[in-house]
């Protein structure tokens, strides 16, 4: 065998085939699936403490006479 060829198989070798690998799982990934998680559903909200749905009755603000 001639030293190009053997050079040159050898690059392939060493080179080409994770190459072809990588762009292969690269299809794949395009086809069906996606490298993102899923979004994370937003939280729901708490309800409201009662002290903050009903103003107080009790205290009634005055405004004084000057």
């Amino acid at each position: 065998m001639r030293p190009e060829l053997q050079v040159f198989l050898s690059g392939c070798l060493t080179f080409g085939v994770p190459l072809v690998l990588a762009v292969r799982e690269l299809m794949l990934l395009r086809r069906g699936g996606s490298w993102r998680p899923d979004p994370a559903p937003e939280p729901q909200p708490r309800p409201l403490p009662p002290c903050l749905l009903v103003p107080h009755l009790t205290r009634v603000r005055e405004l004084e006479r000057v």
